[in-house]
């Protein structure tokens, strides 16, 4: 899973970030399948259309860090006892042994530091390690009470992993209301309320989310699906097309784009062009192949 970090010029606090990225559903079952927690996307294998093909509700949790905007006194840049933390976080993948000794050399000096303990929690998180993701998220909210907006939000995404959403969304809440602007929070909890189908109710806080953040290409899906379910077709389309320039082979946001046409906009053959990328570019997993012969064929029915 990859980690996204932005440099802010104020003291470190290291955060989970949006945890949903909506990957492929069932056509007329209704049901959804999500993925598996590590980023692919959940995909139902029914081949029925005589339904609607839609977009899937919410993906379990993904793991995408970014700093937590926690104010520090005036003049101050990052503080440089978290420059070497902070430089392993952004090279995780290089050298995942780092942040955990790092983080543990912090602890040494003072075993209630918020940042190392949010450090070393989300890096369990990332290798699965729920439950001690917990500990130290919440050994971080006892000793830290002012940092705990990123906490919060954290301890949301650990709840998510163990399919505990009613927890998860008191912790999302907990977080907003200690900072109301705060991103991840903001779309974590507006992408539960669209996997509800309370689409009016999630378009403000993941609009605020986009807003903070254009460079997400799981909250850009997320805003543009609020926007397709508030009837708002062509900023949905908008939207996932700025998603594409971020990465213009996501299998979800091209997916997404492909119902959004052939479902809603009577764009069939625009659709049909998206589906046969996304055969394209996805060439081994079943499940999004069958998802896309689904759509594939009920492209061409409307087509004739």
């Amino acid at each position: 899973m990859k980690l996204r970090y932005q440099q802010r010029n104020v003291l470190l606090l290291f955060s989970v970030g949006l945890i949903f990225g909506f990957g492929l559903s069932g056509c007329s079952s209704g049901q959804v399948k999500s993925d598996d927690g590590r980023g692919s996307p959940g995909v139902s294998a029914t081949t029925d259309t005589d339904g609607p093909v839609t977009e899937t509700g919410i993906a379990p949790a993904k793991i995408d860090a970014a700093p937590v905007p926690v104010e520090a006194p005036k003049n101050v840049s990052v503080d440089s006892r978290y420059k070497i933390l902070g430089a392993a976080l952004r090279d995780s993948a290089a050298k995942p042994g780092q942040v955990q000794e790092e983080a543990i050399r912090i602890l040494g000096a003072n075993p209630n530091d918020a940042i190392a303990l949010n450090s070393l929690a989300m890096l369990h998180l990332h290798h699965g390690r729920t439950g001690a993701a917990k500990l130290l998220l919440a050994r971080a909210l006892e000793k830290n009470p002012p940092e705990a907006a990123g906490l919060h939000n954290n301890m949301g995404v650990a709840l998510l992993d163990e399919s505990q959403q009613d927890s998860a969304i008191v912790e999302f809440k907990k977080a907003l209301a200690l900072d109301p602007n705060h991103t991840e929070a903001l779309g974590n909890l507006g992408s539960i309320y669209v996997k509800a189908g309370d689409h009016s109710k999630a378009l403000p806080m993941l609009e605020t989310s986009y807003k903070r953040n254009r460079n997400n290409v799981a909250i850009l899906n997320n805003y543009a699906i609020a926007l397709r379910g508030n009837k708002d077709l062509e900023g949905a389309k908008r939207v996932y097309e700025e998603a594409l320039k971020i990465n213009s082979r996501d299998v979800n946001t091209i997916f997404n784009l492909a119902i959004l046409y052939i479902d809603f906009m009577n764009r069939a053959k625009d659709g049909l062009d998206l589906v046969y990328k996304v055969k394209f570019i996805e060439t081994q997993r079943k499940d999004v192949l069958s998802r896309a012969n689904a759509l594939e064929k009920k492209a061409k029915s409307e087509l004739k």
